[in-house]
């Protein structure tokens, strides 16, 4: 009997090549795949999820050579779990390290062993979600690795052949998923992710056919028009904030760690990884609560929670300019969902542990905290994958970008924005904004921008109206407690005992080039130190002049409603006047009593 001919195993290069040639064909195919993302939230990213996950993926391989097939597989594998974003981008994580263990010990990827991981792969998909449902990718992927193992069992042992026979029934199984799932054939597609699986292995058919890699394997960039969903419609979720989080440690307890988390009250649970890496995603409206149960099982190295709400209302957000913040904006809650405000988090620290500012860690939450730490909390800007990952969603939905930051002279925040956005390079449609501000000013200058939006003006128009606006909103700040600033060495102790024994308290305000300075002092403690700080501001209001005035307070809400009585006594001629709680991040530095306001004169964009 003459040997079997064909391709009978595979290469470490081979393997790495097909790979390669899968992401490039997912990249094209992401502005599909976002437009039929209806499952199981249709916020229109699952082609930008997966891709990104990918693109980890093709960091990694591109990095080093390919020197054994199961190297190769624990790269993927490792990478897949650091980059991975979305339910779907999880799911895919978990095929790929169940892809790998099943793989360690192999030295030669025939065709027995394509089939025997790809099988062990869909097992370990299956096994990362809490409530695994029928016609999603894992689905297809069990489909897919059954497909190969019962060709091995009727004796091919061709790889082409055996990888075409099971690409036909990944098809088919793809064709399925609406008859599945219910939502999917109200709405008229089948299962975004599953349909970006297909991609996946229809690229890597591609290169097993031909032997040769297609061109434009460069890092994907944001591409505006993409458009939104096609077939979703705007509703109240159940869950508003997807969190994601990585894990580190030594045996990780992943079923401990998803059986605490599927007691929570959330949705679309995944964990994926094992051992000593763990991807955790999950629906929930309390992404704290997340983090915290995370930590109990090892050390967090990434987090993350962003609102879906927000991403849904991008479906029906008005204008094609989308405005993004940070946390250190003290935006009202009522307007961010008006006008459909984007914002980036913070970080805080105690000690090790991270919170985000003003989703895992709330103002009182906050307040309540230092009262009873000895710790000195700290502040960083968010990183660049924070941004990147707000702009990428946005452009992807075809809009442009106008993203306004704290002051590049207070916090790292505005360089961190600027970096990501040139990452992205010139053609990305995204302006990053210094506000010169902080507080209530940037809040301020935010929402003007997030109303000229929409009232339909282009970037370069409400560019060219915040530098003509940005010099006239001032941001004061009462500052009753400069121990705070001590703690955080951003005030000499002599300083503070001056202050406290003379019972002074020292009013802060923005300078032209976006510095804080001392602009003069309040003399007196409680409700006569607001009594005079209220006389101070109104002196540097222009008579007949109608203002926005935005107040924020650091754990003394009362003082912050004498404030706003005092002031709009005094210059009746407002068009609004906005409490909200200060950003912790702020009250870091401000500490509990502070009083931040800010004042804009104000016309309505038209």
């Amino acid at each position: 009997m003459s040997p079997p001919s064909g391709l009978l195993h595979i290469e470490a290069e081979q393997l790495q090549n097909a790979l390669l040639a899968g992401i490039a064909h997912v990249q094209s195919r992401r502005d599909l795949l976002n437009r039929i993302n209806v499952f199981p939230v249709p916020d229109g990213d699952t082609g930008t999820n997966l891709l990104f996950t990918l693109q980890s993926v093709r960091k990694r391989l591109s990095s080093r050579p390919a020197e054994a097939v199961p190297r190769v597989l624990d790269d993927v594998a490792d990478a897949a779990l650091d980059g991975a974003r979305g339910n779907s981008g999880a799911i895919l994580a978990q095929f790929f390290h169940g892809v790998s263990e099943s793989c360690r010990d192999c030295h030669r990827f025939d065709a027995h062993q394509l089939a025997r991981s790809a099988k062990a792969g869909a097992v370990s998909a299956w096994s990362a979600m809490s409530k695994p449902v029928a016609g999603t990718m894992p689905t297809v992927l069990e489909d897919f690795g059954d497909a190969l193992v019962q060709g091995v069992e009727a004796g091919v042992h061709d790889i082409r052949d055996l990888f075409a026979r099971a690409r036909k029934a990944a098809h088919a199984s793809l064709e399925r998923t609406p008859d599945q799932l219910p939502v999917l054939r109200e709405a008229g597609v089948v299962d975004a992710g599953a349909q970006g699986f297909v991609d996946l292995i229809d690229g890597i058919w591609r290169y097993l056919r031909s032997g040769r890699l297609p061109e434009g394997l460069e890092t994907v960039q944001p591409v505006a028009g993409a458009g939104a969903p096609a077939h979703a419609e705007a509703g109240p979720l159940d869950h508003r904030f997807c969190t994601e989080c990585l894990i580190d440690g030594d045996e990780l307890d992943v079923d401990g760690l998803r059986e605490r988390l599927d007691a929570m009250e959330a949705s679309s649970l995944v964990v994926a990884g094992g051992g000593r890496r763990a991807r955790v995603h999950i629906h929930t409206n309390k992404p704290g609560d997340v983090f915290r149960v995370c930590a109990e099982f090892g050390e967090i190295r990434q987090q993350k929670a962003d609102d879906m709400s927000r991403q849904h209302g991008l479906i029906n957000q008005r204008g094609t300019i989308a405005v993004v913040t940070d946390s250190a904006a003290d935006l009202p809650a009522a307007e961010i969902d008006r006008l459909g405000i984007h914002s980036v988090p913070l970080r805080l620290f105690f000690g090790d542990t991270e919170y985000l500012d003003k989703l895992s860690m709330q103002p009182s939450a906050f307040y309540r905290k230092i009262a009873g730490s000895d710790v000195h909390p700290q502040t960083s800007q968010p990183p660049p994958r924070d941004f990147r990952r707000q702009f990428e969603l946005l452009t992807s939905h075809g809009h442009e970008v106008i993203s306004i930051h704290i002051s590049g002279k207070l916090s790292g925040t505005l360089q961190s924005a600027e970096q990501t956005a040139g990452r992205l390079g010139d053609e990305a449609p995204i302006t990053v904004y210094d506000s010169l501000n902080a507080a209530c000013g940037q809040a301020l200058l935010t929402l003007w921008a997030a109303e000229a939006a929409a009232a339909g003006w282009s970037r370069r128009e409400i560019v060219s109206g915040l530098d003509e606006l940005g010099p006239k909103t001032r941001t004061f700040a009462l500052a009753r407690d400069l121990s705070w600033g001590v703690r955080g060495g951003r005030v000499k102790p002599w300083m503070e005992g001056v202050a406290r024994h003379l019972r002074l308290n020292p009013v802060l305000a923005n300078s032209v080039d976006g510095r804080l300075t001392a602009r003069g002092v309040v003399r007196g403690r409680g409700e006569q130190a607001v009594r005079r700080f209220a006389r101070f501001l109104v002196r540097r209001m222009d008579a007949g002049v109608t203002y926005r005035i935005l107040i924020s307070q650091a754990d003394c809400v009362d003082d912050a409603r004498l404030l706003r009585e005092l002031l709009l006594t005094a210059h009746p001629e407002v068009d609004a006047c906005w409490i909200e709680d200060a950003s912790p991040a702020v009250g870091v530095h401000a500490g509990p009593g502070c009083l931040i306001v800010g004042l804009q004169p104000w016309t309505a964009p038209d």
